[in-house]
């Protein structure tokens, strides 16, 4: 019996003596969880209470002000307030004469508007007009202050979209309507060159296609020639605005003045739905899924010996800097006997930067070494764009979207 005691007494020490260890263990294992989670969230503590005048001081603390968010605020909302004088108080003038040349980029900017704006007009009041329909994502090709029929079709779609009396000519009310839509902005504005807007390489481009496809890129030939694309004009736009400024010799750091165009599309967002292009007109026109015109540019496109298509496409593919593989065969003024090429990317490449191949064989929307011929003359049959208006096509439009082509021209 007095075994039997000590052996049922033993076991309850042992039970015990488990169940101490493992409550111990349970409460250690507690304390490191919560010592965990308070590493996750310590924080300074003085463990005193704070000063009742300090507080006081702070509610009227007027420093706020101060703070980089709340004056970048108010300078947002000071300059919309700026915006809206501007565009209220614009001063209209009958059409005449204008210039550019010996105006400073503020002579420029508050230039009155001569209209209306149409035939063979140059100055200020132009290349606003153009500015701001570059802004407003329909194109003009490249901005030379000049007025001219592409200038005249993208007013034209600009009108049409805005319910404006579409004439393709610049009156008061449309002038209006074009600088609220593009919120006011100046039309040409300070720029400094920063170290990739100076980077080169530039590369002499020869004639001949077989010498062309020595050259490792097929760059771009100067910095003036790079400074004109990067802001949709021409050398000898930027050469006005600029005098007595050596373009291809300026470096980093160098303040010129440019056109004040639109923001680059950089980044993929498809958000076109379908393409038409007329032929005989030049130009191309992308819609949204809900039938908006999104994007107006001018093309240049096929001739009566190179014609373009005279039906519906679709995209193929999208490539970004392609290499160009010359063909003989598919140009009517080559002989079909002569060798083919590879030549490789670069602006100045027969495609420019981007190939957005068509679901019918040979023939694509792609860039141009050569801007300024952009809705002037025929290409091989293709859609030629400016190099960046077909960046910005390529980054909204993706495989399958329809591509229509109207307005044919008679084939020969």
């Amino acid at each position: 019996m007095r075994l039997l005691i000590a052996t049922s007494l033993l076991v309850l020490l042992t039970l015990s003596a488990c169940s101490k260890k493992e409550t111990t263990e349970r409460i250690s294992n507690a304390r490191e969880t919560v010592a965990d989670k308070l590493d996750d969230i310590a924080v300074p503590w003085r463990g005193t209470r704070e000063d009742p005048k300090a507080r006081e001081a702070e509610r009227f603390d007027e420093k706020w002000r101060d703070l980089s968010s709340f004056r970048a605020q108010q300078q947002r909302a000071q300059q919309q307030q700026q915006q809206q004088a501007a565009i209220a108080n614009l001063r209209f003038v009958p059409s005449g004469k204008e210039t550019l040349k010996g105006l400073s980029l503020a002579a420029i900017n508050t230039a009155p508007i001569a209209v209306p704006i149409q035939g063979d007009l140059s100055g200020p009041s132009v290349l606003k007009t153009q500015v701001y329909l570059d802004r407003l994502r329909f194109s003009v090709g490249a901005l030379d202050g000049r007025w001219g029929k592409n200038s005249a079709i993208s007013l034209w779609w600009f009108q049409r979209s805005r319910g404006l009396d579409s004439t393709g000519a610049v009156d008061e009310p449309t002038f209006r309507a074009l600088a609220a839509a593009a919120a006011g902005e100046a039309a040409v504005r300070g720029h400094t060159l920063t170290a990739d807007d100076v980077k080169g390489p530039f590369e002499s481009m020869p004639e001949d296609v077989y010498d062309k496809a020595k050259l490792a890129c097929l760059c771009y030939e100067s910095l003036s020639e790079k400074l004109a694309e990067q802001f949709h004009t021409t050398v000898e736009l930027l050469e006005t605005l600029n005098p007595n400024v050596k373009l291809a010799d300026l470096a980093e750091g160098a303040a010129i003045t440019v056109p004040n165009v639109r923001a680059e599309v950089s980044q993929d967002s498809p958000d076109i739905a379908k393409v038409v292009i007329s032929v005989a007109g030049s130009t191309l026109n992308a819609f949204d899924a809900s039938g908006n015109l999104v994007f107006h540019a001018p093309t240049t496109l096929g001739s009566k010996y190179d014609p373009s298509p005279n039906e519906t496409v679709s995209v193929k593919k999208v490539a970004f800097d392609p290499n160009f593989h010359y063909q003989p065969k598919l140009f009517a003024e080559v002989p079909d006997d002569e060798p083919e090429a590879n030549l490789n990317p670069g602006p100045n490449s027969p495609v420019g930067v981007v190939w957005i191949a068509l679901s019918k064989p040979h023939f694509g929307i792609h860039g141009t070494a050569d801007p300024d011929s952009i809705g002037y003359a025929s290409s091989h049959g293709c859609v030629r764009l400016t190099n960046w208006d077909a960046r910005e096509v390529a980054h909204r439009i993706s495989p399958n979207v329809p591509v229509e082509f109207v307005d044919t021209r008679a084939k020969s």
